[in-house]
């Protein structure tokens, strides 16, 4: 069985990945509660409870990378399917409109009610009319008078690093679309493994002291960038949909994936996480275990069958967090803390699903086989086309 077989199996539908996406998104929701305390590494890698080892960090480091893994996976197979055309206007549905909105209820909402300044002052603030290019991509952490005394102070949503690099993702897909180039798997596999033979060069050169013309550009580009460890592991999921007839679906493979990684932390250091042999090493571990979690059927949860939380739940934990830090500063139990952060997070990605984003699916669904399952026109259980007039339960 490979994953080809695996996911032909199914119609196309891995049955798991509503579940890892959550799972995933729950992770940097946790990551996140080291907010509590200042903004340090050491306060980042501090660990729950005595029993946590220190290599937190490299628990830290593997969820965005796997999210990248898994985005290009699953976007693969909608670039397969789609005309460029198609393929922009899905990309766009899905992931502007939750974002302009959870974008404006910050502006409009949250920063009015925790502001240290007056409406007047906090409008006027150019930081204000600032905030509103992330709904574009651009990037912009702060509004006027917000969680200026926090541990982590004026930072209103730190997960919105991740915008521009999927953003270049999807940029970089569309653009093997054009070319013809993602027809041809053996050259996204070399395109893959390109980027990161220049990121570890680039590396290499500045650890032997060796000075590259415009070293310090290309050493923020491709190694201490987020994107230097995201936009590749984006392209590795790519090759992995491209090359599913050929990988085997074997459980043991993903658990010595799994020992493999723990193996690596076990003699790692936080430095690591900037050190793109790390990242290249641990690239093919990270694609092929949330793959193969995202096509097990022990993975379907009811619950999650038509409904994507994990959106939501990203856009929405780390403002929130920074809110009951500011409005509850007695919490100092990162555990605690981290429950409340899931009820309050989860409170709005359901909001988030069922006014925002369900409703987008239904101008999805022409063209997007997720969208025609959360609304209803596919069996979720088999990935299967229902007959004409019939549907199975929307989600409630």
């Amino acid at each position: 069985m490979t994953f080809g077989s695996r996911l032909a199996d199914h119609k196309g539908v891995g049955p798991g990945f509503d579940a890892v996406r959550i799972g995933l998104a729950l992770s940097v929701l946790y990551i996140h509660t080291a907010l509590l305390r200042a903004g340090t590494p050491e306060a980042a890698l501090a660990p729950v409870a005595p029993y946590v080892p220190m290599a937190q960090w490299a628990l830290d480091f593997a969820p965005l990378p796997m999210f990248f893994a898994l985005s290009g996976f699953l976007v693969a197979g909608s670039a397969e399917r789609l005309s460029i055309g198609q393929f922009v206007v899905n990309r766009g549905l899905r992931i502007l409109p939750a974002l302009a909105v959870e974008i404006i209820l910050s502006a409009l909402v949250l920063g009015p009610l925790l502001t240290i300044y007056g409406i007047g002052a906090y409008v006027s603030d150019p930081l204000f009319a600032r905030y509103f290019l992330n709904i574009l991509g651009n990037i912009h952490y702060e509004l006027p008078g917000v969680f200026l005394d926090n541990p982590n102070p004026g930072i209103v949503n730190g997960s919105l690093w991740t915008v521009p690099h999927e953003i270049a993702c999807y940029v970089l897909l569309v653009g093997a679309m054009f070319t013809g180039l993602f027809r041809r798997r053996l050259l996204v596999l070399l395109a893959t493994l390109a980027l990161f033979g220049v990121s570890i060069g680039i590396f290499l050169c500045g650890k032997l002291g060796i000075v590259l013309p415009y070293h310090d550009a290309l050493s923020y580009l491709f190694v201490t960038r987020g994107a230097a460890r995201l936009v590749p592991l984006f392209l590795a999921g790519i090759a992995l949909y491209q090359y599913r007839d050929r990988i085997p679906y074997r459980f043991g493979y993903a658990v010595a994936c799994v020992a493999a990684y723990v193996a690596i932390a076990s003699f790692g250091t936080p430095d690591w996480n900037a050190n793109p042999i790390f990242s290249f090493v641990t690239a093919p571990i990270f694609a092929y275990i949330v793959v193969y979690a995202g096509l097990s059927p022990k993975l379907v949860f009811k619950p999650l069958a038509r409904g994507d939380y994990s959106y939501g739940i990203y856009l929405y934990g780390y403002p929130l967090q920074q809110a009951m830090i500011q409005l509850m500063p007695w919490i100092d139990n990162r555990p605690a803390f981290f429950a409340l952060s899931i009820a309050a997070a989860s409170a709005m990605a359901i909001f988030s699903w069922h006014a925002i984003e369900k409703p987008i699916l239904r101008l999805r669904r022409k063209f997007s086989l997720t969208a025609r399952i959360h609304t209803g026109q596919v069996d979720p259980a088999s990935g299967a086309a229902l007959p004409p007039g019939q549907t199975v339960p929307a989600a409630k």
